[in-house]
């Protein structure tokens, strides 16, 4: 096990004129593990601007690895303890910034809080998408930006794609026991509000437009699909999360962010329905 004074003179060697004596270095550190990490820390406010940037590196890099350990041990539980809000924090944690879990919790709080006083007159959909995409604004955001395909983003944001947007409503409407699931539909993710009727669908890219179930079949059919009840069925929380980065790696792709995309296909990967791209 290495010595302090030993770590040390490693992370000065970061910035060593010879390149195969900075990798050695920065191996060893990586090796060190936790211990490296004050050292490192406090060689990100270096005056030596080649040991300061790949201090900030070797951190992010040991954040990363981390944040996929932590991601892994998630996407390999069995269906019934996986669940949406947690995979949606550690999901946003793909990108190496740390995510704040706690402030995005408090935040679905105050919404459904905010649900819950319109409920007595609205009820509990109309609540929903009277509070959501009239009084907060959420709306169809910009499907090249990352931000609006991650929780974090989306929330701070108040913009996504349909798949983030329905995510943020199914969150809000668990947390009032609302009978409210995802639909992975073909092309576009919905959910679905069940009611003594039958159920209704919400389309939260367009500000919560409500179809019956006729419309969508007919909507289907109009792209060349032979309507399946599975089309429209709920669909698992690990499949959501499974749509999410396909969609993620999509995006960065698009943007020639290759490491990126590369990461979420692998974390994807954990989640186990690779059959199901």
């Amino acid at each position: 096990m290495r010595t302090e004074s030993e770590l040390r003179a490693l992370v000065n060697l970061l910035a060593d004129e010879d390149e195969k004596i900075a990798a050695v270095a920065w191996s060893e550190l990586q090796m060190a593990g936790d211990r490296a990490v004050p050292l490192l820390t406090d060689a990100t406010g270096d005056a030596d601007p080649l040991r300061r940037e790949r201090a900030v590196r070797l951190l992010s890099e040991r954040s990363v690895s981390e944040a996929e350990e932590r991601w892994r041990r998630f996407a390999t539980r069995p269906e019934r303890l996986i669940d949406l809000e947690e995979g949606c924090i550690l999901l946003a944690e793909v990108t190496g910034e740390a995510v704040d879990g706690k402030a995005i919790q408090d935040r679905l709080d105050v919404i459904s809080g905010m649900v819950r006083a319109h409920m007595p007159g609205a009820g509990g959909l109309g609540a929903l998408t009277e509070v959501l995409f009239d009084n907060l604004g959420f709306r169809g955001g910009d499907f090249a930006e990352p931000e609006s395909h991650l929780l974090p983003g989306v929330l701070w944001r108040r913009s996504g794609i349909p798949i983030s947007l329905a995510t943020v409503f199914l969150l809000v409407a668990r947390r009032l026991d609302l009978p409210v699931a995802g639909v992975a539909m073909p092309g576009h993710y919905l959910t679905r509000y069940e009611t003594v009727e039958g159920p209704v669908f919400i389309d939260c890219y367009t500000r919560g437009r409500l179809y019956e179930q006729g419309a969508l079949v007919g909507l289907l059919e109009g792209h060349g699909l032979k309507f399946t009840d599975s089309y429209l069925a709920p669909c698992t929380d690990r499949f959501t999360l499974f749509r999410m980065m396909n969609n993620l790696e999509r995006c960065w792709r698009d943007l020639e962010e290759d490491g990126l995309a590369d990461r979420v296909a692998r974390w994807r990967s954990y989640l186990g329905l690779e059959r199901n791209r």
